[in-house]
Parts: structure tokens; sequence; C-alpha cells
């Protein structure tokens, strides 16, 4: 019996090393085509998306979603949804949490996908115009922040120790929430037939409280609609 189960384990041994060289090689050939023929962006993707992937497999035994912050309906966070196939969308993108209620313990989060607004380009029924609300809410978050900072600013030489180190702690937060301003599109689609359930583990921001994203969400009323086109699309 011990000798079957040995061979038996050396014949998966070698079928297992022989089927990694087949994608190995597929990988390359893929690779290579795609740069042969001047595809390089997409190679890169390509890429940029193994990479990723290889570090999600080998972080996945050690992974413990209870370390990151809770994530409420309606928040606003950056997803690695990695590399897409046809109409997909791929890549990082901010997307909107669904989940009514999520457990810290969940190792996933249920999403609705956003993209920019694209000038002189048609949207279809299955998407949902948000206009500049995630913009303005972030801006919202950056003027209150900087309305607080510019008050203290002025009487910091009458602040104690600890109040100076909170002071210099929330100015760099700040600076990065107009980076990320600075880049982010004003006006957003969300894409409600694409809805997807995701791993924590491709979540880039807000991974804990004090993130870029921490606090921004969409309004109910938002919600509402997005509620009302989900029923549209897939409930009688």
């Amino acid at each position: 019996m011990e000798d079957k189960q040995n061979k038996e384990n050396i014949t998966e041994y070698i079928n297992t090393v022989a089927h990694k060289q087949i994608a190995l090689n597929q990988l390359d050939s893929l690779l290579t085509y795609h740069i042969d023929n001047n595809h390089l962006k997409k190679a890169n993707l390509l890429s940029y998306w193994f990479e990723d992937f290889a570090k999600y497999n080998l972080a996945e035994e050690t992974f413990n979603p209870r370390l990151l912050k809770k994530y409420k309906r309606g928040s606003i966070i950056k997803v690695n949804l990695g590399f897409n196939v046809g109409s997909e969308e791929g890549g990082l993108h901010y997307c909107i949490v669904l989940d009514k209620s999520n457990a810290l313990s969940s190792g996933t989060l249920t999403v609705i996908p956003l993209t920019s607004i694209k000038e002189n380009k048609k949207y279809n029924s299955t998407t949902l115009n948000l206009g500049d609300e995630i913009y303005l809410n972030l801006k919202k978050i950056y003027d209150n922040m900087f309305k607080k900072l510019s008050e203290e600013y002025e009487n910091i030489w009458q602040l104690p120790a600890e109040k100076v180190e909170q002071f210099n702690i929330d100015f760099k937060y700040i600076k990065k929430i107009e980076k990320e301003i600075s880049k982010m599109k004003k006006g957003s689609i969300a894409l409600i037939s694409q809805i997807t359930t995701v791993s924590k583990q491709r979540i880039y921001d807000p991974k804990t409280s004090s993130d870029i994203l921490a606090n921004l969400r969409v309004s109910n009323n938002t919600l509402d609609l997005i509620d009302s086109k989900i029923k549209q699309l897939f409930i009688k």
C-alpha cells in the first residue's frame, strides 16, 4: 500500500513539473508575441499582473483581514482588479463597497468598479453616472482638514509638544490627500453590471483608518440610486 502511494506521489510530482513547464512556455510565448507585435502596453500589464498574483499567492497563508479597517457600505476603496479579459474592468480602480455588514474576519468584499467619465463616450443603461460626487467629497475632506490645520498653525508655537507632533502627522496626511486629488478625475461612472467579489488582499487603499480614502464614501441617495439600478438589471 505504501509503495503504491509513493508511486502515485512520484507520478503527481512528475506531472506537476511538466505542467509547470508547459505553463511557463505558454506565458513566454504570449509575452513574446505581444512584444514582437508592439503590443507593449498589454505585455507590461500582463507582466505586472503575474508579479502581483505571485505576491498575493505567497502572502495568502499569512494574510489576516482582521488587521485591516472595517469597510462599510458606500465606502470608496481603491482595488487592484487584475488583468481584464475582454470588456471586464481591470487594473487599479476606485470601487464602491456594497456589503451591508462586512465582518472583520471576512476575507472578501463585494464591490462595484468605477471608471472615469470619458469625453464624447456614450454609456449604456448598465451604468450609473455619479457626476463629481466622489471628487467633491474627497475635496471636502481636504478643505475641512486644511482649515483646521491653518487655524492650528497660527498658534503652533503655543501648542504642547504632543500637539505639534500630531500637527506634523496631519500635515503629512493632508499632503497625501492633495496628491490623490491631483490624480483623480472629476466625473465617475459606476459599472453596475460588473459587480464583483474580491479578496481584501486586492485592496490598495484604505487598509487602515488613517489611510487616504479611509473616510471617503458616497451619499445615501447615491446608494439608493445604485439599489434601483441593481433591481432594474438583476431582479424582476
